[in-house]
């Protein structure tokens, strides 16, 4: 069973009450008199353009359809989860492959935590260098982490999917 694209509507009659949100697809039909139409054991809202999954259930009275494109599926994958990473492919879930650009995207979110984290711990090492307080040990952590955030500045994150970061210093 498929609705396609269900929105909020307002039915002339409305059977379960005022109180009641109402959905139907594109095409027309009523989510609440399409429910036992649902025979498989796994309900999904899917993002109508992608496929990819946002919602799921067993009881397909218990999603909010609205915005999404309604199926129903026998078997799920393990592992399969609404965070974005699996969708429906028209017949069976499957993972999905991530853009491009989804990959640079979270490539430069970790750079950025990477950077954020190194600056962090170079901060009072800095502090104790110059205050002409800094044990030897500070003195050779604060160069590590300076020469990491070094080689981090200089990651190409644009040209691969696979990014090779540095290694870190131990704290």
């Amino acid at each position: 069973m498929e609705l396609k694209n269900v929105s909020r509507y307002s039915p002339d009659n409305m059977p379960y009450g005022h109180g009641v949100q109402y959905f139907k697809s594109e095409e027309g039909q009523d989510f609440y008199e399409s429910l036992n139409l649902f025979t498989k054991k796994y309900t999904l809202c899917i993002e109508p353009d992608t496929g990819i999954i946002r919602s799921m259930a067993e009881d397909v009275s218990t999603l909010y359809p609205a915005g999404f494109t309604v199926v129903d599926v026998d078997e799920l994958p393990g592992g399969v989860d609404i965070s974005g990473g699996w969708l429906f492919d028209g017949q069976k879930v499957v993972p999905r492959i991530p853009t491009q650009g989804e990959f640079v995207a979270k490539a430069k979110r970790e750079k950025a935590e990477l950077m954020q984290m190194a600056s962090i711990a170079i901060a009072p090492l800095q502090d104790a260098v110059d205050l002409d307080m800094a044990t030897d040990a500070e003195k050779t952590s604060l160069l590590a982490w300076k020469k990491y955030r070094v080689l981090l500045n200089r990651v190409d994150i644009s040209k691969t999917l696979d990014v090779a970061w540095p290694e870190a210093p131990k704290r």
